[in-house]
C-alpha cells in the first residue's frame, strides 16, 4: 500500500488510497483527528499525507496541523503557494527543523514529501492550510509544549463542516496522561474535547527509523518484526492510549534527513 502511495505523492492531487477503517476517524462529531508517529520514518508521513487526502474527499473542510514551531508559519505558508521548485524547497528546508544536528525525523526527506503533497492538495483548494501548532516565540509564557500544541489545534478556526488532521508524536497524541520514570505528562491529545477528538497512532511490521539514541543519529530498529494487516482499528479499553491504531501492514524504513539526502530522496544510510 505504502510503495503505491509514495508513487502517488508526485501525481495529481485527486489521487487518494482506500484505507480500511478511514472513515471512521471523519464522523460528523468529530472535530480534531491528532494521528500519532515515531518520527523517523519515510511511510508515517507518507501515510499521514493519504488520510488527509481522504478526509478532504470525505467532505469535510480540512485544516492540517504539523508538529513544527509556530515560527515557521510564515515559511510553510510561503511553500503552500509556491510552484514546489528547487528554490522553494531550499527555503522551506532552511527551517530549524531541517538545520538542527539533532534530526529527530522531523526534517526528513518524508517531510519534504509531506510539505509537497500538502501543497498540491492546498492548490487544489481541498484542504484550508497547513498550521505550525508547536511552542514558538508567541507561545505565552509558562505553557509546556503539550499545553501549547492543544491549545494551537483548539485555536485554529473551522466551519460547522471543519476537521482538524494534527499528526504528532505519538506520546503528544496520547488521548490520557502518563507517567514516565516518576513524570507525568498530561499529553496534548488529553487536553482536546473527549467527545470531538479521535486520536490515531501509527505502527508498521517492524524494520527501521531514523533517530537519535545514545550511539549517536541515524537508522535503528523500529521494534520487532510483526505479520499485521493495514487498516485502521479501534477499541473502547478505558484505558486504551489512543482511540485507535493504523496498522501500515508492512516494515518502516529511515527517513533520512533531507539535507544529507542523495537526489532521488533517500540516502544511502537509510536504506542498508
Amino acid at each position: 500500500m505504502i510503495a503505491a502511495l509514495t508513487a502517488l505523492l508526485g501525481a495529481s492531487a485527486s489521487g487518494c488510497i482506500p484505507v480500511r477503517g478511514a472513515d471512521q476517524l471523519w464522523q460528523t462529531t468529530t472535530r480534531w483527528v491528532i494521528v500519532g508517529e515515531m518520527h523517523g520514518t519515510n511511510e508515517a508521513p507518507d501515510a499521514f499525507a493519504n488520510l488527509v487526502c481522504l478526509a478532504a474527499a470525505s467532505g469535510r473542510a480540512v485544516t492540517v496541523a504539523l508538529e513544527y514551531s509556530s515560527d515557521d508559519q510564515a515559511a510553510i505558508d510561503a511553500y503552500l503557494a509556491s510552484d514546489g521548485g528547487d528554490r522553494a524547497r531550499a527555503a522551506l528546508t532552511r527551517l530549524s527543523l531541517f538545520t538542527s544536528p539533532m534530526q529527530d525525523g522531523r526534517g526528513s526527506v518524508a517531510f519534504v514529501r509531506l510539505f509537497d503533497r500538502l501543497r498540491q492538495l492546498k492548490m487544489a483548494g481541498r484542504i484550508s492550510g497547513v498550521v505550525a501548532s508547536d511552542l514558538g516565540r508567541a507561545t505565552p509564557d509558562g505553557l509546556d509544549r503539550d499545553a501549547a500544541m492543544a491549545r494551537m489545534w483548539t485555536a485554529i478556526p473551522t466551519s460547522e463542516n471543519g476537521l482538524v488532521l494534527a499528526l504528532a508524536g505519538n506520546i503528544h497524541a496520547m488521548r490520557k496522561p502518563i507517567t514516565f520514570s516518576g513524570r507525568t505528562i498530561v499529553t496534548a491529545g488529553s487536553l482536546l474535547p473527549a467527545r470531538q477528538t479521535v486520536t490515531v497512532n501509527i505502527e508498521g511490521n517492524g524494520g527501521q527509523e531514523w533517530n537519535c539514541r545514545q550511539d549517536g543519529c541515524g537508522p535503528h530498529e523500529a521494534g520487532p518484526s510483526r505479520a499485521e494487516a493495514s487498516g485502521i482499528t479501534f477499541s473502547q479499553d478505558p484505558d486504551r492510549r489512543w482511540d485507535g491504531s493504523y496498522q501500515l501492514g508492512i516494515p518502516t524504513t529511515a527517513a533520512s534527513p533531507a539535507l544529507s539526502a542523495k537526489p532521488g530522496g533517500r540516502s544511502a544510510e537509510s536504506v542498508r
